[in-house]
């Protein structure tokens, strides 16, 4: 060890005169004939990068001449590429694989053989199947271009009034998500549904849309979803099919048999049956992507789907937090303080009925769900509601008022009830088809009137009233 500092540096500067000259570096700085074999390395492989017909089999030339791994020259080729003209190989490698994706998810209806494909197309991207599916799940949100709409363009080509499965319940084009703990009576509470749309055409007061319906039940035994049938008093020859044997894999063929049979509703019991060949966790984000894809067949085909799922040990929806952001709609079935009570609460609503927490009695004789209205603060009955809408229908249809609008503030006034409760009521017998509503261009908040709308009303003048949001 150097003691001596003055004796150490001048050691090293004889070492440096003596070896480290230009002529006699151990460790030149510059090779021309290994600076050669690079600058040619660099062209062949960025010529194969870009300029051949088939890159990856030109790269694998450019490897194979060279003697190197495959894996390096794509890198290098990637870097190459990035550098000189701001190309991300990578990008280009990530598009195609998610283009492919989707092509197989669309286009190849066979499961079996969808997830053969699907196995190689991991494969040849050097990524595991589930990596693959996870890169095209958090893809899809950036597919569609951003294409924005003036608001005057957004209104014409929403113009008309909303469409309804059941009015002021369950919009003609929707998917929602009914969940509950096991006996809850979800399944029984929908197939009252279904007999409506398929047959009757009333859902507790309630005039629906009918048409053909479509129930896929893969949760209870074929012979259980008869016996129901017949307690629900489904004639053979309505328009109702039963499908029994699907699975969340096959959504190509669903979207095609939709597209052809044009069914009004859509049942799926239960989101866990129909996703049991799913790979991902309930808990995944990616578990919810069939419900992506029945939202949008439900807005391209204007139909109502319902999947029915389960509550977990809190009362939420089970599983991520994504499936019940997939859907448009919430609810949630809970036993009620007496046996044959249900409180169906609804938890996330774009357009059907408002949240709250509403009131049925299960009929066992029938085995029917009978509405007995909202479960309100202010200590109202059933029967108290009623009685009071009865008298607000009476009140707008008399011979002075019909075809004129009223707000709920106004009709509260003159009726001696609470606004809460002439608001609730108005909107009840909206949805029963009893009332009409009416919002003028400079009002935020409707008016309601029985009969034809006067012509004498001016839609442009509104009361201080009126103005009040419902």
């Amino acid at each position: 060890m150097y003691t001596d500092r003055d004796q150490f540096l001048k050691e090293c500067e004889e070492f440096e005169a003596r070896y480290l000259t230009p002529d006699t570096d151990p460790y030149p700085t510059s090779d021309p004939l290994r600076d050669d074999r690079e600058t040619e390395l660099a062209k062949d492989i960025y010529s194969a990068a870009v300029g051949a017909r088939f890159p990856k089999a030109a790269i694998a030339q450019v490897a194979k001449y060279h003697g190197l791994s495959l894996d390096l020259v794509e890198d290098i080729a990637k870097q190459l590429v990035q550098q000189r003209v701001g190309y991300d190989l990578e990008e280009e490698e990530f598009t195609t694989a998610i283009r492919q994706v989707k092509w197989l998810e669309e286009h190849v209806d066979d499961a079996g053989l969808r997830a053969w494909k699907m196995q190689c197309l991991a494969r040849k991207f050097k990524r595991t199947v589930h990596q693959l599916q996870e890169a095209y799940s958090k893809a899809l949100v950036n597919q569609a271009p951003i294409e924005p709409m003036s608001i005057a363009e957004f209104r014409v080509k929403n113009r008309g009034r909303v469409q309804w499965l059941v009015p002021g319940w369950i919009p003609a084009a929707t998917t929602l998500l009914i969940h509950g703990d096991g006996g809850a009576g979800k399944t029984l509470f929908v197939y009252q549904l279904i007999e409506a749309v398929v047959s009757t055409g009333n859902w507790n007061g309630y005039q629906t849309a009918k048409g053909p319906v479509l129930l896929v039940q893969t949760d209870e035994p074929e012979l259980v979803t008869n016996d129901r049938m017949d307690m629900r008093n489904i004639p053979d020859d309505s328009p109702l099919t039963i499908l029994s044997d699907w699975q969340a894999e096959a959504l190509p063929r669903l979207a095609s048999y939709i597209e052809k049979h044009r069914p009004k509703l859509i049942v799926i019991d239960s989101l866990s049956t129909i996703n049991k060949n799913c790979i991902f966790s309930e808990n995944d984000a990616e578990y919810a992507r069939p419900l992506l894809h029945l939202r949008d067949l439900a807005d391209e085909y204007e139909c109502a789907i319902v999947v029915i799922h389960h509550s977990s040990a809190m009362g939420r929806v089970r599983g991520s937090t994504a499936i019940k952001n997939s859907v448009s709609e919430v609810w949630a079935m809970r036993n009620g303080q007496g046996l044959d009570e249900r409180v169906l609460a609804v938890e996330k609503t774009r357009m059907g009925r408002p949240p709250g927490r509403y009131r049925f009695l299960f009929e066992s004789e029938d085995f029917s769900y009978r509405y007995l209205g909202e479960e309100t603060s202010d200590g109202e009955d059933a029967e108290d509601t009623s009685t009071q809408e009865e008298r607000i229908r009476l009140w707008l249809a008399s011979d002075d008022r019909a075809g004129i609008p009223w707000t709920p503030t106004e009709i509260a006034e003159f009726m001696g009830v609470s606004k809460n409760s002439a608001r609730r009521c108005l909107y009840e017998l909206w949805a029963k088809g009893l009332v009409n509503r009416h919002r003028s261009k400079q009002v935020r908040s409707y008016a309601y009137y029985t009969g034809e709308l006067r012509n004498f009303v001016d839609s442009e003048a509104v009361t201080v009233e009126q103005m009040e949001v419902i």
